[in-house]
């Protein structure tokens, strides 16, 4: 399904309006995001059931703590170019942030799925495909969609201030 920018991203959403929604802690990973030039926040699902089946999907990602909304791509798989392991994992990558982020709580809203999590030949093949998946992502997510999530970010924060 193409989407207003002739992406391949499919945006059909949820009951929620969302692809899916993951809230975890950020938890050190095995650090081939950051040597392939996609650091990533490697999260920890509250939730089991909240993670949505396996893919590459558009999204934001916001830092509970701090309140900040990141526009991100976010990885959901078990890495299949890397290992044949069958644990699932949720990696974001910020688009416009470079920290870590171990141990911070955050709230992942997927808005969109773009590719099916696939088994590259070459590590090249992978930043390739990451590249354009952050291309993908760039082009799909609005400003409606960053107040949406915000609006919810603040509403999720107040209802744990009272």
């Amino acid at each position: 399904m193409s989407n207003r920018n002739e992406t391949p991203a499919d945006t059909s959403h949820g009951a929620e309006g969302w692809r899916g929604k993951v809230t975890g802690t950020v938890v050190p990973g095995a650090g081939r995001g950051r040597v392939l030039g996609f650091p990533t926040a490697n999260v920890a699902p509250d939730s089991l059931a909240a993670v949505p089946e396996s893919g590459v999907y558009s999204g934001w990602m916001a830092r509970m703590g701090a309140g900040t909304l990141h526009p991100a791509t976010v990885s959901v798989g078990t890495n299949p170019t890397f290992t044949d392991e069958t644990v699932v994992h949720v990696e974001v990558y910020c688009h416009d942030l470079d920290e870590q982020l171990y141990g911070e709580r955050v709230a992942v809203w997927l808005v969109s799925r773009i590719r099916p999590t696939v088994k590259f030949s070459t590590v090249e093949d992978l930043v390739n495909a990451a590249v354009r998946d952050v291309e993908i992502t760039r082009a799909t997510l609005t400003d409606e969609q960053r107040t949406r999530a915000m609006a919810e970010l603040r509403a999720c924060s107040s209802q744990h201030t009272q």
